[in-house]
């Protein structure tokens, strides 16, 4: 204890006392009013934490076919969406012991992640501490991170993690001895991966630019190349359960794409005083009048001094144009016109504000601090804005946690659940699980109908089956008052095997999967499982050693910087 520097250890606890207070603030609406609020994801998620919670509670672990959530119909949806992140997320629900505690207390770590993250990508280019926590509270109160407090739009842990990625661009650039730290850049990237794919490919996208300039800052050098191939080569065995599962399910099966939705509708526009159902906020994409302003005194400044600072006009310029791409006023029905996919696949074009909002943060504190931080007229006037957008900022993740806390809370009966200790419960209302995400579909799939059918042949036909859970077996019961064809509750995939009274089920299944068996009159029992490939373990091991030796050696890292 002797060896510990107590100023180091303050130095790294005090910003996160103040991040901590302004979560309060943010969320202070739900807290007082003491509600479950609801987005459109909201019980998709929840039922892939909790089925990942019950594998745990129960030590029944299926990489792949849902046992618990998901109306116990088989499906897979972990494996193929964050699946490390599903997990952690189904141990912090039972450690808390109620939804409204995990959605309360996720609320404080995705504010808490993504202030840290942001400060620390300041602090990187050497802006004062005081003056990245400030960039960092106006950070976690725009874009995605307020989405998710106040409808869990999980692309808040994409922006909240995103400042890291932006860290290793910068790095790439401004470090002449090692422009590519092989190990940060591989932990950043294998982390995001294990959150969210779609936030995957945007970390990828911002990373281009940067890549580019170092090419040619440093003549195409052999050494940036070997290093990018360790980083790629370490990402593919910290991921390898991942691309493992996509590798093993679209091999061999037809999967559902997520909804499609008119991409000219969901782009970045300003939010007024009525804004978004009524709030004033940053949910849905949103921009903030003040921050807006904030950006466009940044980007005359970068016109007026386009030479002053590599990374500044760098990041300043591409976040510009990302947030153009963003707005609804990009030609996005030109886009989704020859590129009909991106629809679904895409869904929103404001979501490319998680990269664009770290891009423009970073250059408004590299601007401040190479021009502004001496003690005169610009350097008071350049707080200022930063603080009247900062209030603003916050005045309106409050107003709008307090309408999410007022209108968006479901029902009376989801209210009560979510305090009960009984998890399951939650799922006892009709908003439940209507997304058809990664069904396994025939060859006449038609997207915009498939939450229609999926409702009708699945979620409908729950009443009047019992279901258990037999290690990684799902087990349906039934009495029949005849013999006749039934369509099960349940959803297969080319690896699912199905065993009907002790016969194994080889016939046809509907357009969402569902088998469709003869029932006998009486007691009826039907045995789902998943037939993982061989090869997908050895995945899963290499990951899981992996990640075991990652964490020892940042360890024995983290103990040797406070015992120095």
């Amino acid at each position: 204890m002797k060896n510990i520097k107590w100023e180091k250890v303050w130095g790294v606890v005090w910003p996160y006392l103040v991040f901590i207070a302004v979560t309060t603030i943010m969320i202070w609406p739900q807290l007082k009013i003491g509600v479950f609020t609801s987005g459109a994801d909201t019980f998709f998620h929840s039922a892939r934490f909790y089925d990942a919670a019950m594998q745990i509670h129960n030590h029944n672990f299926s990489s792949f076919q849902s046992n618990y959530g998901f109306q116990q119909s088989g499906r897979v949806i972990n494996a193929l969406y964050g699946p490390g992140f599903a997990y952690l997320n189904g141990l912090i629900l039972l450690m808390v012991k109620t939804w409204f505690n995990y959605q309360i207390l996720t609320d404080y770590f995705i504010c808490l992640l993504g202030a840290g993250t942001m400060m620390c990508l300041l602090q990187y280019v050497k802006i004062n501490k005081p003056l990245s926590v400030l960039l960092s509270i106006l950070f976690i109160n725009i874009g995605m991170i307020p989405s998710y407090i106040n409808s869990h739009t999980f692309n808040g842990w994409g922006q909240a993690w995103m400042p890291l990625v932006l860290l290793c661009g910068v790095r790439i650039i401004i470090d002449k001895k090692r422009p590519i730290n092989w190990i940060q850049l591989m932990v950043v990237m294998s982390v995001i991966i294990q959150i969210h794919i779609l936030s995957t490919l945007m970390a990828v996208f911002l990373l281009i630019p940067f890549f580019i300039i170092c090419l040619c800052l440093h003549k195409n050098d052999k050494k940036i190349w070997i290093d990018l191939s360790k980083a790629i080569l370490g990402t593919i065995c910290l991921t390898a359960n991942v691309w493992g599962a996509y590798i093993a399910l679209y091999s061999s099966n037809r999967l559902a794409t997520p909804d499609a939705y008119d991409l000219r509708l969901g782009g970045v526009q300003l939010s007024g005083y009525k804004g978004y159902f009524g709030t004033y906020g940053t949910v849905s994409g949103h921009i903030l009048p003040l921050v807006l302003f904030l950006i466009i005194l940044q980007f005359i400044f970068i016109i007026r001094n386009f030479k002053q600072n590599l990374i500044n006009t760098t990041v300043t310029i591409y976040g510009l144009i990302i947030l153009a791409v963003a707005s609804i006023y990009f030609p996005w029905g030109v886009v989704q016109r020859i590129f009909p996919f991106t629809k679904s696949l895409f869904q929103f074009p404001y979501r490319l504000i998680v990269i664009a909002y770290p891009l423009l943060i970073l250059g408004i504190g590299l601007t401040i601090r190479l021009n502004f931080m001496q003690v005169n007229w610009k350097k008071y006037i350049s707080i200022i804005f930063v603080g009247l957008a900062l209030i603003e900022s916050i005045v309106s993740t409050v107003r709008t946690t307090r309408y999410f806390s007022s209108y968006h809370t479901v029902s009376a009966t989801v209210q009560r659940a979510s305090k009960d200790k009984d998890l399951s419960k939650i799922f006892d209302n009709k908003v439940y699980g209507r997304q058809s995400d990664y069904l396994s579909v025939s060859k006449d799939y038609v997207p915009g109908k498939m939450n229609n059918l999926y409702r009708k042949k699945v979620l409908k036909k729950q009443k009047g089956y019992k279901h258990f859970v037999d290690h990684n077996r799902l087990i349906l019961k039934w009495n029949a008052e005849n013999s006749k064809k039934v369509t099960l509750p349940l959803v297969m995939y080319s690896q699912s095997e199905l065993i009907v009274n002790g016969k194994h089920f080889n016939g046809k299944k509907n357009s969402v999967g569902s088998p469709i068996i003869s029932q006998k009159k009486g007691a009826n029992s039907a045995i789902l499982s998943f037939k993982v490939p061989t090869y997908f373990y050895v995945l899963l091991w290499i990951t899981i050693v992996s990640w075991v030796i990652l964490l020892i050696f940042g360890l024995y890292k983290v103990g040797l910087k406070f015992t120095k």
